[in-house]
């Protein structure tokens, strides 16, 4: 598929928020000026929804968001949807802190997704929107 920008594919999206966020986090140019912490939880979470249908190299923020998910219902059977409000409620009710935003963003989506509430439809359509947009 195309967009406006070109070819892409999800891990190409990937690739591109990875290298966007570490520029932007630990840069000195114009991109890092307008990078501010609470940005990372954001584009985390894009990179979460493009990593659910990403090649093999970012498959571990679904296969760490299931596994969460996984373990929290079979340890304290607190369910799918439990983990996820666990997940929003760190990544959003925490001070922004640029690894915990990382990893908490990016298994968001899935947590969310393994619910099969109305915790995944904001990911259903945002990603509906974002694949569509990005053409990946």
């Amino acid at each position: 598929m195309s967009s406006l920008l070109g070819p892409f594919t999800a891990t190409g999206v990937c690739l591109v928020i990875a290298v966007w966020l570490l520029i932007g986090h630990r840069g000195k140019g114009t991109l890092a000026k307008h990078h501010e912490d609470h940005h990372t939880a954001w584009w985390m979470l894009a990179f979460g929804l493009f990593a659910q249908s990403a090649g093999q190299a970012f498959t571990a923020p679904s296969k760490v968001g299931d596994s969460l998910t996984a373990a929290m219902n079979h340890q304290f059977n607190a369910g799918a949807g439990a983990t996820a409000v666990i997940l929003m409620m760190i990544l959003f009710g925490t001070k922004p802190r640029v690894w915990k935003d990382v990893i908490v963003g990016a298994t968001l989506p899935a947590a969310c997704l393994a619910s099969g509430s109305i915790l995944a439809m904001p990911f259903t359509i945002g990603g509906s929107f974002l694949h569509g947009l990005v053409g990946a």
